[in-house]
């Protein structure tokens, strides 16, 4: 019997391993490759960034998320109750933008600010994914309700006339629709292919499919910024050449020259939020595109991070310096609940008075003598709880009168 060489052998030995491979085998390599790519969330092995980085981070990211938290809800709560701030179709873009802002801070900040804390994402991989999508639609809902304020500030400064023609409710029904629908339908490529992979330089998950990058980068960024600039310096523009030549006539118009002071002055504060919220998110970006051999320190991308953190929880103040009645009548809404809980805190403190005294005039009436009837100091003991208690009633009334 020969013998076959030892390259034949070594040939038929592979291909009948490929041939017959047992399914057990199969089930485990799978099992331990989705072990892996979960335990790739907490590797200590890969490069992440500093412990004092990420500590500091999550200090101050929570501080800012605190303060955005609070700001936000006042805010809304302000313009959804005062009538006269409701019916404004700048304050209904507001309330949009500060409901996505509370999104945004509540949940992507939050979870982001857990895994500076822990030095380790922590909410697991689903959390990771949705993290990278509400990112995306916040991001690009954010941009696109700036160009659509732009091109609204642009309507009522250069062609007031048109805006007369149009219909205001139409507008803005069609302008809260596509700031929500645009960035969900941008991130159809990312829901059916997997393009989302964890990044333990940023200690979350990133996108990672060029299809999905190009479509954010030119949708999404680019061309909502690109809109927001041309309206911004074609309202300056005509707002600078309106003014030179009403400073030029002999007789100038007062009431136009106050409506170009007011809106100046909300384009302004538009403007300095979209340069607030455009240096601190648009450098994250540029430096995650420049480094793609992933070769500067993870450090960096904890403080631009931070950026983007204190740009989105700083909004609520931008409105309250800029704009004098938001500010008036977010004082007012304070200073209502503070009102009517020391009102609340004295009700209840006159009350328990009231109900004491009442008990004791009763104990004093009810202590008589051996026959029955009370004694003197019962009697006048008597007369005064009674005179006291008319006392309170009577200015317990007035009290509440006032209030009413």
């Amino acid at each position: 019997m020969t013998r076959l060489p030892s390259a034949i052998l070594f040939t038929l030995l592979v291909h009948i391993n490929e041939a017959h491979v047992n399914p057990s085998t199969e089930l485990s390599f799978m099992f331990n490759s989705t072990i892996s790519n979960r335990t790739t969330l907490t590797s200590p092995l890969l490069r992440q960034p500093t412990r004092q980085a990420t500590y500091l981070g999550a200090i101050l990211a929570f501080v800012f998320i605190f303060f955005g938290l609070i700001g936000n809800i006042l805010l809304i709560t302000t313009i959804l109750s005062v009538k006269k701030l409701r019916i404004n179709i700048i304050n209904i873009f507001i309330v949009s933008l500060q409901f996505n802002d509370l999104l945004n801070i509540g949940f992507n900040q939050f979870f982001v600010g857990l895994s500076y804390a822990n030095h380790h994402w922590v909410g697991g991989p689903l959390i990771c994914k949705l993290v990278v999508y509400f990112s995306t639609v916040c991001m690009g809902c954010l941009l696109w309700h700036h160009c659509l304020i732009a091109i609204h500030r642009l309507i009522v400064v250069v062609y007031p006339s048109l805006l007369r023609r149009m219909s205001v409710k139409t507008y803005v029904i069609v302008s809260l629709v596509i700031t929500r629908v645009l960035p969900i339908l941008c991130c159809i490529p990312s829901f059916a292919t997997y393009s989302i992979e964890y990044s333990p330089q940023a200690l979350r998950c990133s996108i990672r499919n060029k299809v999905q990058i190009f479509i954010n980068l030119t949708v999404l960024i680019i061309l909502p910024n690109v809109i927001i600039i041309f309206c911004f310096l074609g309202i300056f523009f005509h707002v600078y050449h309106a003014s030179y030549t009403s400073g030029r006539t002999t007789t100038p118009s007062t009431s136009v020259s106050h409506s170009l002071r007011r809106e100046i002055r909300i384009t302004k504060m538009f403007a300095v939020l979209f340069t607030l919220f455009f240096l601190g998110y648009h450098p994250y970006g540029f430096v995650r595109a420049y480094d793609k051999r992933r070769q500067l320190h993870p450090d960096i991308f904890v403080l631009l991070t931070l950026l983007y953190c204190i740009s989105i929880c700083a909004s609520p103040f931008v409105y309250g310096i800029m704009n004098n009645q938001l500010r008036h009548e977010c004082m007012r809404v304070i200073f209502n609940c503070w009102h009517c809980q020391k009102i609340d805190d004295y009700r209840k403190y006159s009350h328990g008075r009231l109900n004491s005294t009442v008990t004791t005039a009763l104990t004093v009436a009810n202590d008589g003598g051996d026959d029955g009837r009370a004694s003197p100091s019962a009697a006048s003991m008597r007369d005064l709880s009674c005179k006291t208690v008319r006392k309170k009633t009577s200015s317990a009334t007035i009290v509440d009168t006032a209030h009413i």
